[in-house]
């Protein structure tokens, strides 16, 4: 089981010039500033979930390096590490949650986009809006592998203190971890990029508002 990789956060948005009244880019930088915010929990939660994927590969390794005789201790360490994974399963419900709370603060530049007469700057914050939604998506295509991946190591875990477990199932159980795994990879890698894309795309809205105002 490799420790997998912390997604990129989004990043914080630029400040805009300074304008008189509510103008359509103090509106964006509202609703980026606000979005950011609703995606706290989701950065907070990264350095616990790898802190404890880390003590749980390392929790594995040991309980494999045990001998029969030490049954007992086999059972306390399957079970601290099912504990574990059960609160990385908290842990992901916290980080589901507040990406939906930011998918749904988020929304907000619906309004935006229909209020905004210049045809041009409509369309780069449709292009913004589209970006981030797939964002969105793709954060939900990790949590759902990711939580895919803790069931199948919590089974592993408990099948590491069953006495009468044969090798091969284990190691057939262990063949889906890893398969799993790389799926959550995969997940990371997509989602990672299109929280790259995003940012790249913001800063050139944001630089191109900016340039029209000079």
């Amino acid at each position: 089981m490799k420790k997998l990789a912390i997604a990129t956060v989004l990043t914080g948005t630029l400040f805009l010039t300074a304008c008189s009244g509510e103008s359509t880019e103090q509106q964006l930088n509202e609703i980026l500033e606000a979005t950011f915010e609703e995606e706290a929990e989701y950065r907070e939660v990264q350095g616990e979930l790898q802190s404890r994927e880390q003590n749980e590969q390392e929790m594995f390794e040991s309980i494999m390096a045990l001998t029969k005789e030490q049954q007992a201790e086999v059972e306390e360490k399957s079970q601290e590490a099912i504990t574990s994974a059960d609160e990385r399963l908290e842990l992901l419900a916290t980080e589901r949650e507040s990406m939906q709370g930011a998918a749904e603060e988020f929304t907000t530049i619906g309004q935006l986009i229909e209020d905004t007469d210049d045809e041009a700057l409509k369309a780069d914050l449709e292009a913004l809006k589209s970006q981030m939604d797939e964002r969105f998506a793709k954060h939900g295509e990790f949590t759902d592998a990711y939580q895919a991946l803790v069931e199948r190591q919590k089974e592993l875990y408990a099948m590491v203190a069953e006495e009468d477990m044969d090798l091969a199932t284990l190691q057939e159980k262990t063949d889906e971890v890893n398969e799993q795994n790389e799926l959550v990879q995969q997940a990371v890698t997509a989602f990672n990029e299109q929280t790259e894309q995003f940012n790249e795309l913001k800063n050139e809205t944001i630089e191109k508002i900016n340039a029209e105002n000079e």
